[in-house]
């Protein structure tokens, strides 16, 4: 419970120091990065026993997957056409001289049906243990977990004996960790907004404003009716719930990062932990409802820079071109430039156009992320609810 309080005072702090004191910020960075290590070091360990023991115990992964996947994709939807209508009523509006549109580095290779590929099919587990590779990961514990139902007794017990085992141990760390929250927080928000351009992203006024709509609308109204619809409770009380896997997810701009946040607040609310191992680790790599409508309002922005007239559906079917192929860049450094040009060649737009996306996404990378494991929460505490009923 002391969490619900600490998170969100290591987030003003950080906050405030960014606003009185933005000069001190780089001889504290180190506790924001600590934090944030701590909480990577348990992601891949955490994914891969919590799923080979809900599997490797009977967990049916056809009614918990197909349910998963449907609503991460009804959700994703909803978001890319929320973004895309919004996006369409607003107006591009780039100062002369904001943005420098000379060639801009593409920061890796173009997008390719390879790459998706690669990124669903490992071809090393240790080179995807130390790329950090979840969707790799979570392919590894399924198929390990499938063929140990066809194994001895004996040996089946033993192995999930031990992954529980493991399971209980990272999690009894993951709480050892989020005792040192209010300070690493405090630290990273800290040292992120006082190195932001803050000018820079202030004078898009009308691209402000429309992520701003559609992220609010999506995270306010959108998730929250869904809950409402398919769990029969209010949302709210499951928001406040979940305060402390948001703050964090705000903090870090990483949804890998807080999903063993997102793991334990869940489980403490109830949702089983066969859902949690299983839903949790697929949405940090493939539901991506705030990056949806993100990615939407910025490709209809660079058209309208462009000069090119953008119809609705050109505008859902890049959107949705993004969704599916977005984790076929997770694992690319510069991954996220490298896709904006997949869809600028897609649009027939000058790559100089990637200029916008530079200046905005270090400040929207933050709440687009906490949207991001919202429809995540959202998706579990609903899987686990009909799963329940049946």
């Amino acid at each position: 419970m002391r969490q619900l309080y600490s998170i969100p005072v290591g987030l003003l702090t950080g906050i405030l120091l960014a606003l009185l004191l933005p000069e001190g910020a780089a001889y504290v960075a180190w506790a924001g990065q600590i934090f944030l290590s701590l909480l990577k070091l348990l992601i891949l360990p955490l994914i891969l026993v919590s799923i080979y023991a809900s599997l490797s115990g009977g967990m049916d992964l056809r009614r918990i997957g197909g349910r998963t996947l449907a609503y991460y994709l009804a959700t994703s939807v909803v978001a890319a056409m929320l973004g895309t209508a919004i996006g369409l009523g607003f107006s591009a509006d780039v100062p002369a001289g904001l943005l420098d549109l000379e060639q801009v580095d593409q920061g890796g290779a173009g997008f390719s049906v390879e790459q998706l590929v690669g990124n669903f099919i490992p071809t090393n587990l240790f080179a995807s243990l130390a790329e950090g590779n979840i969707l790799h990961i979570v392919f590894v514990a399924v198929v390990a977990a499938l063929a140990s139902r066809r194994i001895a007794e004996t040996e089946r017990t033993f192995l999930l004996n031990g992954a529980r085992a493991l399971d209980a141990l990272l999690m009894q760390l993951l709480r050892g960790v989020l005792a040192l929250a209010p300070i690493g927080i405090a630290a990273l928000v800290y040292d992120s907004l006082a190195g932001m351009d803050w000018a820079g992203v202030f004078q898009l006024h009308a691209f402000v404003w429309a992520v701003t709509l559609a992220a609010g609308l999506h995270a306010m109204v959108a998730l929250p009716l869904l809950y409402r619809a398919r769990t029969g409770r209010p949302p709210w009380p499951f928001i406040a719930a979940c305060r402390v896997p948001l703050l964090t997810a705000l903090s870090t701009a990483s949804s890998s990062a807080t999903y063993p946040v997102s793991k334990q607040s869940l489980e403490q609310q109830g949702v089983a932990e066969r859902v949690t191992s299983f839903t949790l680790p697929l949405g940090a790599t493939l539901n991506m409802n705030g990056s949806a409508l993100y990615q939407a309002i910025l490709l209809i922005f660079m058209s309208q820079l462009a000069g090119v007239d953008l119809t609705l559906p050109q505008a859902v079917f890049i959107v949705l071109l993004t969704m599916a192929s977005s984790a076929g860049t997770a694992g690319i450094p510069g991954g996220g430039i490298a896709m904006m040009a997949f869809m600028l060649d897609l649009l027939g737009l000058p790559q100089t156009y990637l200029a916008l996306y530079i200046v905005v996404d270090r400040f929207f990378d933050y709440p687009i992320t906490a949207i991001n494991v919202w429809g995540d929460l959202v998706v579990a505490a609903i899987v686990d609810r009909d799963l329940r009923r049946s």
